[in-house]
């Protein structure tokens, strides 16, 4: 009898238990998903977001079908597409062509050739002008009629494909470029800052004015170029070496007159002595190119020439000097 109550005791709890079970709160798991190929990183899934064994609204005692949701974003380690796109520039107060450059780790002609602005006036920078910054050393191309692939990459010196192949150019069809369209030349071959030189001939050569009232300076004299000294005032260097960019502008520290230009292949190269009228001369040597004429009047920050490396040179920069009577200063002791 007793074993007859137990068996029936038995079902009886066995029916309660399993109309009680939907009801019985699940615990949660993670399952960690192996790392995906190529990067990517899925990390884990939980039950309750990425995959779930029932609806939350199911039938009490009905089992679901296993469903596996759309994961969210996913990020890969590849790191971040490359900048194809040119940039715009506005200048600033104090700013200058090498400077702007370097600041985006270009070559100044780069920057130059990229505006036309600046290639029909290099000493045209004035605060707020837009200038166009590439994202990379090269040319800015305008398509003009006749050009081909090949025409381009001829100019620069390139191979076409360096023109192809880069991201930032949308070239839909080689044969048929469209007149008009920039594009950019990596790597392009370009000419050095237009300068106007006065060609001289290949021995020393000198060009003098005798200058009977010379325009007189303040006798307040400003930097030349910018740069780093490079060497110093020494006893047998009267003058100061300004080193820095090929091409960077050099300009008159005071107000004067131009009395000499000249080229010697063995010491200065190409160089201008500007009169300043108060008894004070300034000398500018190893220029790559000219700006001024004998005899022509210059004022304070009026451009001479640019920066180069001809003559007795080891590298780009301005040799300066200041003459008082014909005798060489201490350039420092006019500079601010």
């Amino acid at each position: 009898m007793w074993r007859q109550y137990g068996t029936h005791f038995a079902v009886a709890l066995v029916a309660v238990l399993a109309l009680l079970l939907p009801y019985l709160p699940t615990p949660e798991f993670t399952v960690s998903l192996p790392a995906a190929r190529n990067g990517v990183d899925v990390g884990t899934a939980r039950d309750d977001a990425w995959l779930r064994t029932r609806d939350e609204r199911s039938t009490p005692g009905v089992m679901q079908q296993t469903v596996l949701e759309r994961a969210g974003l996913v990020r890969t380690v590849e790191g971040d597409y490359p900048d194809w796109e040119t940039r715009s520039y506005s200048v600033e107060a104090g700013d200058t062509l090498s400077g702007i450059a370097a600041r985006y780790g270009l070559d100044m002609r780069t920057v130059l050739w990229a505006n036309d602005t600046l290639v029909r006036s290099p000493d045209s920078l004035s605060i707020g002008q837009e200038l166009v910054i590439l994202p990379l050393d090269g040319a800015y191309h305008t398509v003009a009629e006749g050009d081909t692939m090949q025409s381009i990459a001829d100019k620069y010196k390139v191979e076409p494909s360096a023109i192809l192949n880069y991201g930032g150019n949308d070239i839909d069809d080689p044969e048929h470029l469209v007149v008009g369209a920039r594009i950019i030349v990596p790597g392009a071959e370009l000419p050095d800052l237009p300068a106007k030189v006065i060609t001289l001939p290949n021995q020393e050569r000198t060009y003098t004015a005798l200058v009977a009232n010379p325009q007189a300076g303040s006798g307040s004299m400003i930097w030349p170029v910018g740069g780093y000294i490079s060497q110093g005032v020494t006893s047998y260097h009267a003058a100061i070496d300004i080193a820095g960019d090929r091409g960077d502008s050099v300009v008159a520290t005071d107000d004067g007159t131009v009395v000499l230009v000249s080229w010697m292949r063995t010491s200065y190269g190409y160089h201008v002595i500007v009169d300043h009228g108060n008894g004070l001369e300034t000398l500018y040597a190893h220029l790559d190119g000219i700006n001024v004429e004998v005899g022509q009047n210059v004022s304070k920050g009026d451009v001479l020439g640019v920066r180069g490396n001809t003559g007795r040179s080891t590298g780009p920069h301005l040799h300066f000097e200041v003459r008082s009577g014909g005798v060489r200063q201490n350039p420092f002791s006019y500079l601010p």
